[in-house]
């Protein structure tokens, strides 16, 4: 009886033992799957949240990229306090030594000459290699924040603000209200400093790297083997000398005036600007081609789309070298002709 009694308490310790090893056996198993269930959700939340901040970054990236292609004048001044990484251009017109002359009497603190004829030959913009040559001997680099002013001319900073944008820089504004907005803040602030002379900026090389962006300059060759697209001719008043007039079949004409106050120096708003393009028939799903007599005067209807957000190119050969290539379907020309002056 005793040995009986031993046996079956034997087996119960061995029940007993096989009892908790099963427990623990199941403990461990459940604490391991919920682990592994755990890490996978948590993975894919991760990923979701990585998802949704990289779009967020994204929208964040061009809603300032955005509103960067024009700046005002104390976001000027708190980047020069700052000292951030910031590169005031002067934009010069066709006539370059008087434009030496106004820079010389006074300019923007920091500020150097853009010279018109370094940007462009004819009309023609000038090679990648050319432009990236002057951008450096300017002290540009690639990540510098380029601000484009003018004195109260706006066509030569918007033709600036095109050509740092074709040769692939990717922050570039205009000053608005320009030298002259410059002069009457300073009446309110001593901060808002003007020197004469060459300036004091330090000399340096940069090191822009000129590419080509292909989404923003049109060719006679592009726009013929596009010309089922509807395509805009951008003009306002004023006329060159021996002008014909016309204009490329299908384009609607857009004056400045009615996107840009000269008086004022000032943009219709983004709002103003997109009733007006409605109003002309232009969508934001399809491409702009601008063009007038001259690029330069194109730019200015081209940076006005940009800061509506349209999407729009410049066909620099202009209506020029379509009135002596295209076919004779292809253009509209006038019975008035402007005689060449003596």
């Amino acid at each position: 009886l005793l040995f009986l009694h031993q046996l079956v308490f034997q087996r119960r310790r061995v029940n007993f033992s096989v009892l908790v090893l099963s427990i623990l056996l199941a403990t461990v198993s459940l604490l391991l799957c919920s682990f592994i269930i755990y890490s996978i959700l948590f993975s894919h939340r991760s990923q979701l949240l990585n998802i949704t901040s990289t779009e967020s970054l994204t929208v964040d990236r061009e809603q300032r990229k955005k509103a960067e292609i024009e700046v005002n004048a104390s976001y000027l001044l708190t980047l020069l306090i700052t000292k951030r990484k910031v590169c005031v251009l002067e934009a010069s017109t066709d006539r370059l030594e008087s434009s030496k002359h106004e820079f010389l009497v006074e300019h923007i603190e920091s500020a150097r000459l853009l010279s018109y004829q370094n940007l462009s030959h004819n009309g023609a913009p000038v090679h990648p290699l050319q432009f990236q040559r002057l951008a450096r001997s300017l002290g540009i680099d690639t990540d510098c924040h380029v601000i484009i002013y003018d004195r109260g001319e706006m066509i030569w900073a918007t033709y600036a603000h095109w050509i740092f944008t074709l040769f692939g820089h990717e922050k570039v504004s205009i000053l608005a209200g320009g030298f002259e907005r410059w002069k009457v803040m300073q009446k309110t602030s001593p901060q808002y400093r003007t020197v004469s002379g060459l300036g004091t900026f330090v000399q340096r090389m940069g090191n822009f790297q000129a590419t080509w962006k292909k989404e923003v300059i049109c060719t006679f060759d592009d726009v013929i083997t596009n010309s089922e697209l509807k395509t805009y001719s951008l003009e306002y008043d004023g006329y060159g000398k021996g002008a014909i007039f016309g204009h490329i079949r299908s384009a609607v004409n857009i004056p400045i005036d009615t996107v840009y106050s000269w008086t004022q120096q000032k943009w219709k708003d983004n709002r103003e600007l997109e009733k007006i393009f409605t109003e002309h028939g232009i969508e934001r799903s399809q491409p702009v081609i601008v063009y007038c007599s001259t690029s330069i005067r194109a730019s200015m209807i081209w940076f006005a789309l940009q800061k509506a957000g349209y999407s729009a190119a410049i066909y620099f050969g202009s209506w020029p070298e379509w009135l002596i290539k295209a076919p004779d379907y292809l253009k509209i020309i006038s019975d008035k002709i402007l005689k060449t002056e003596t």
